[in-house]
C-alpha cells in the first residue's frame, strides 16, 4: 500500500511533474463532495451499475451528482442519508475488497501549458470539465481546446488570463472544489441579477447540471441565469421572480430539485434563436470590466466591433471586425431580441459604435470610458441615435 511510483511527461521541450500513483483500495478512505480521486470513480461506477449515477460517464469528481446518488442508495439499503460514503455505505455495495491504482489529484505544482500531454493534463481537463468549463473530449492533451478552457475558468475567476495553467490556476481549481462541498453558504445568501461571486458560479454549475442552464458558469449573475432560474422555479412550483433566495436555492441545491427534463417544452425556430442569444450573451458577461483599447480585439482591451467579434466566436459565430461590416451582414429585426447586435451612430450619420442587447432595455458594450459594461438603451449612450438592431446568427 506504501509504494510510490513518480512519472514525468516531456512535451515541447518542457518537463512537468506527473501525478504520484499509489495502492489503494475502495473503502480505505471515506468519500465526500469536493474529492477528486479516483477511488470516486470506481464508487460511481458501482453506484451506476445500480442505476443510482445516472451520468453518462464516471469522472473521478465527488458533486452534487455523485452525493445526490449515494444519498439515493443510502435512503434505499436504510442507511444514514448524509450523501457521504463511509464504511457502512461501502459495506452495502459489497465493494470493500475491491483496489484500483489511485491518482493523486493534486497538479498544483505544475505548470501546463499548450504542448503539454500526460495524466497531469488529463486531471486538468477533468476538473475543467466538472467546473463547466471544458466540453471536449478528456484526451491528455493540451492544445486550443484545452487552453481556451483554461482562459474561460481564469477569466470567471478574477484571475490573469494567459492560458497556462499554473499554481494560481489550480489553487482556484481546488477551491472551486471545496465551495461545492457545503449548501450552508449558498442557502443563506439571496443571489440575484448584477450580482458576482463565487456562490453565482456555483448557482450556474447546479442548474447546468439540471438541464437549465446551457453555458459556462461565469460568476456573473446576468439575464441568462435569471431567465434559467425563472424556469428552475416554474418547474418546481416555487414563486417565479428569478431571485436566488434561500427558498430557491434550498430547493435547488437539495435532492428534490426537478431536472428541466420533467417539463415538456416545444422545440422551434423562436427557441432555437432564445438559445444561441443566452449563449451570446453569457459569453459577452465574462468580459465584464475588460478595458477599452481602440482596435483591440482581445482581452487586454476591446474596441466595441473587436468585443462584438470575440463573444461572437466564443459561440461559433463568424462575423466580420468593423462595426459598419457587421451592420451590413446583419439581418434588420424589429425590435431587439437577447443576443442581438444594437447599433449607435457617434461620428457621422452611420454605424459607429455597436453593443449586445440583453434584454430589458439594455446592452453589454465596450465604451472608450467605460470598456465592458452594461448600459441602458434609454441613457442614450453618448448621446448618440441609435441607430436599430441587427441578428447575426
Amino acid at each position: 500500500m506504501k509504494k510510490v511510483l513518480v512519472t514525468s511527461v516531456v512535451a515541447a521541450g518542457l518537463f512537468f511533474a506527473a501525478p504520484q500513483m499509489a495502492d489503494a483500495a475502495l473503502g480505505d478512505q471515506t468519500l465526500r463532495v469536493g474529492m477528486n480521486h479516483t477511488d470516486v470513480t470506481e464508487l460511481q461506477e458501482a453506484l451506476k451499475s445500480k442505476g443510482y449515477f445516472t451520468f453518462d460517464r464516471a469522472t473521478g469528481y465527488y458533486g452534487s451528482i455523485t452525493a445526490d446518488a449515494v444519498r439515493k442508495f443510502q435512503a434505499s439499503n436504510g442507511l444514514k442519508v448524509d450523501g457521504i460514503a463511509g464504511p457502512q455505505t461501502f459495506a452495502a455495495l459489497k465493494a470493500n475488497g475491491s483496489t484500483v491504482t489511485a491518482a493523486s489529484s493534486n497538479t498544483s505544482s505544475a505548470t501546463l501549458r499548450t504542448g503539454a500531454r500526460g495524466a497531469a493534463v488529463t486531471n486538468l481537463q477533468q476538473q475543467l470539465r466538472n467546473h463547466g468549463h471544458f466540453s471536449s473530449a478528456v484526451d491528455g492533451v493540451f492544445g486550443p481546446l484545452t487552453e481556451r478552457a483554461v482562459r474561460s475558468f481564469q477569466s470567471a475567476r478574477g484571475l490573469s488570463v494567459d492560458g497556462i495553467a499554473g499554481p494560481q490556476t489550480f489553487s482556484a481549481l481546488g477551491q472551486a472544489a471545496v465551495s461545492g462541498s457545503t449548501t450552508q453558504a449558498a442557502t443563506s445568501t439571496t443571489l440575484r441579477q448584477g450580482t458576482r461571486s463565487a456562490e453565482v458560479t456555483r448557482l450556474q454549475d447546479r442548474l447546468r447540471q439540471l438541464g437549465y442552464f446551457n453555458s459556462n458558469s461565469t460568476g456573473y449573475y446576468g439575464t441568462v441565469t435569471t431567465e434559467s432560474v425563472r424556469r428552475f422555479q416554474a418547474v418546481n412550483k416555487l414563486q417565479v421572480d428569478g431571485v436566488a433566495g434561500p427558498q430557491t436555492l434550498s430547493r435547488l441545491h437539495g435532492s428534490n430539485a426537478a431536472a428541466a427534463s420533467t417539463a415538456t417544452e416545444t422545440v422551434s425556430a423562436s427557441s432555437s434563436n432564445s438559445s444561441i442569444g443566452s449563449r451570446i450573451v453569457s459569453s459577452a458577461n465574462r468580459y465584464i470590466g475588460t478595458p477599452y483599447r481602440y482596435g483591440g480585439t482581445t482581452t487586454a482591451g476591446f474596441d466595441c466591433s473587436g468585443f462584438i467579434q470575440r463573444v461572437f466566436s466564443d459561440v461559433g459565430v463568424s462575423v466580420p471586425r468593423t462595426a459598419l461590416q457587421q451592420w451590413n451582414s446583419g439581418t434588420t429585426v424589429a425590435a431587439p431580441s437577447v443576443g442581438d447586435i444594437v447599433f449607435f451612430a457617434t461620428v457621422n450619420s452611420g454605424p459607429s459604435h455597436n453593443g449586445i442587447y440583453i434584454g430589458n432595455n439594455q446592452f453589454i458594450h465596450s465604451g472608450s470610458s467605460t470598456g465592458v459594461t452594461v448600459t441602458s438603451m434609454s441613457n442614450s449612450y453618448w448621446s448618440a441615435r441609435y441607430l436599430g438592431a441587427k441578428r447575426i446568427h
